[in-house]
């Protein structure tokens, strides 16, 4: 590329003949023109960095004050939050409150008789809750089948006892907890907060055991 400072030399020559500027004096002001223009250019690039880290930045803090005052999911049953109360018929028509076990550990089951996990899960969950039934715990299942028939029919098989309910409509299932499949299982402290919400699970794990014995345990201190 030629040197622009020919053009400003011809310039000089051509134009301004014998009365301009003396060319030294205007080759220090263009190199000052340069060096000035270099100045400005290092300083927009200076700001567009500090722009740029002050956006990023906020982004960050958006995100950190939106999870620290995220209050849950909407539409999600969270844990931490309350239970949904409701109230559901037993098969003989008489009516069970969830709030009725509010100082007990509660273990709510969804399920079906046609959903194979649940067949899977439920001899475990009749033996956690043969151990447990004596204490501050109470086990409600509530199936999601149209009628009691097939219900029925599968405690038989099963050799099942666990309290069961059904929801055919799935008010409670879907409008109330939400549920997105069977099994669901939302365990619930003797404060009505949900603690756990899991799909599907070894409820005969020493492990699992153990943590809803923990919790029992706490409810059982404050007596």
């Amino acid at each position: 590329m030629e040197d622009p400072r020919l053009d400003i030399r011809q310039f000089h020559n051509k134009v301004l003949g014998q009365g301009a500027v003396p060319m030294d004096l205007l080759e220090q002001q263009v190199n000052a023109w340069d060096t000035k223009c270099a100045k400005i250019r290092a300083m927009n690039e200076r700001v567009k960095a500090v722009v740029f880290f002050v956006f990023v930045a906020l982004i960050a803090g958006y995100f950190v004050y939106k999870e620290a005052t995220r209050v849950g999911t909407p539409g999600v049953i969270n844990i931490g939050q309350m239970a949904p109360d409701f109230t559901i018929k037993d098969q003989s028509g008489h009516p069970v409150k969830l709030s009725d076990y509010q100082g007990k550990v509660v273990f709510l089951n969804f399920w079906a008789t046609w959903c194979v996990p649940c067949v899977e899960e439920a001899p475990e969950m009749e033996k956690l809750n043969t151990k447990l039934k004596d204490r501050k715990f109470q086990m409600l299942t509530v199936a999601i089948d149209t009628d009691w028939k097939p219900v029925n029919e599968f405690y038989t098989v099963h050799n099942l006892t666990v309290p069961v309910f059904l929801d055919p409509g799935q008010q409670i299932a879907r409008g109330l907890y939400k549920i997105t499949g069977v099994p669901e299982t939302f365990l619930i402290d003797a404060n009505g907060h949900v603690v756990r919400h899991t799909f599907g699970e070894h409820w005969a794990d020493p492990r699992i055991v153990s943590y809803i014995e923990s919790l029992i345990r706490q409810q059982e201190a404050k007596l």
